[in-house]
């Protein structure tokens, strides 16, 4: 795909979450909620870490990560999405930050866990975002990945995290839940 088509697809995702801003919570708090309490149960839970939500919305994870007692780092291409979240969660273990998932302003390995929900199915290259989040992940971290059934097949889910230097640990497919949820651990 070249770089033109990834950019219009990529504008017209921050268009409409920069829209959709004010009324994400209201649409969409139980449904993500759920994720995230399946995605946290499955974890390893020390404390401490350099945590990463990459694709934080109003930051309705941060609400459900703080348990885990690190620092999160929230990043979102919309900046009316970040604003939001910095409405909601702006204490001293949380930053926020208007960025593209493709293209992270961190150094390799700087995280100890990644988070991204719903967001693959949102870029135009989800390989590529795969390998950034591989990047900005130290070695042997966990990875928490989501992506609706609607846009991938479990199947194809799979073969895209194992392509890349993930193995999967764990697929969590609720027949109620409309994303497949992947445990990771980087190579």
């Amino acid at each position: 795909m070249g770089h033109d088509s990834c950019w219009k697809i990529k504008k017209r995702s921050v268009q409409h979450y920069n829209l959709t801003a004010d009324t994400y919570n209201r649409r969409y708090r139980e449904e993500q909620k759920r994720k995230y309490r399946a995605a946290l149960e499955a974890l390893d839970a020390p404390k401490g870490d350099y945590i990463l939500d990459l694709g934080c919305g109003t930051g309705l994870f941060i609400e459900e990560a703080v348990e885990l007692e690190g620092y999160i780092i929230g990043v979102d291409c919309s900046k009316n999405m970040i604003k939001k979240a910095k409405h909601e969660h702006g204490d001293r273990r949380v930053s926020l930050l208007c960025a593209d998932a493709d293209h992270l302003p961190f150094v390799e390995g700087a995280f100890d866990k990644v988070f991204s929900f719903t967001l693959l199915q949102n870029m135009p290259s989800p390989e590529r975002t795969v390998v950034e989040i591989c990047r900005v992940a130290r070695r042997g971290s966990e990875v928490v990945l989501s992506a609706t059934k609607k846009g991938f097949t479990g199947s194809s889910f799979l073969r895209l995290l194992n392509e890349e230097r993930l193995t999967v640990v764990e697929l969590i497919d609720g027949e109620e839940s409309k994303d497949y949820i992947a445990i990771c651990r980087t190579l």
